[in-house]
């Protein structure tokens, strides 16, 4: 399996790093792909990361998993990326997994996407999740959806990716090798 995090200027990047970080230890091939212009992307906190790829270079439908880190305005410049958008319609479209945490599921709430699912998201994002039945769960997993409430629940967003994406008894292993208790 292989997924793909975008990052943007004012990416969250607890959000981001933590969910490359998890699937990289349970053996899940992710690529950063900056939508900047550059490899670079600032992240919200002013830390610079170097992504493994640009936007322009990649191709889509090479990924099992497309994911937006939350963060702003991170956020509201991944929804801005028309080309991003129109790989995420199709992903959605062909019923592959798509996920967001924090902020960023407004973005799929702004594109439909939501619609009859559960979903999590930053509080006071709600409304955003349009026709979505909002959970105030740590991480909501819908079909090909997954959502997650922010930068405390990273961990559990990126563990459930690892489950969806791999093989859930290593996403445990891994979260047991970590100590982490949530």
């Amino acid at each position: 399996m292989k997924a793909a995090i975008f990052l943007a200027t004012g990416f969250e990047e607890i959000e981001a790093l933590t969910v490359v970080d998890i699937l990289r230890r349970c053996g899940i091939e992710i690529e950063t792909v900056s939508i900047t212009g550059e490899r670079q992307a600032t992240g919200s906190h002013k830390i610079p990361v170097i992504a493994d790829t640009k936007l322009e270079s990649i191709n889509a439908g090479d990924f099992d998993c497309l994911i937006l880190p939350g963060g702003m305005p991170g956020t509201k410049n991944l929804e801005a990326c028309d080309s991003l958008m129109a790989m995420f319609d199709k992903h959605f479209g062909e019923g592959k997994l798509i996920a967001a945490i924090c902020a960023a599921p407004s973005v799929f709430g702004h594109r439909k996407y939501l619609v009859g699912k559960k979903a999590s998201c930053y509080p006071g994002f709600e409304k955003d999740l349009y026709d979505a039945n909002v959970s105030y769960d740590n991480v909501s997993v819908d079909g090909n959806v997954i959502t997650s409430r922010g930068m405390g629940t990273a961990i559990d967003f990126a563990l459930a990716l690892a489950s969806a994406l791999g093989d859930p008894a290593k996403a445990l292993e891994i979260k047991n090798g970590i100590i982490y208790k949530g």
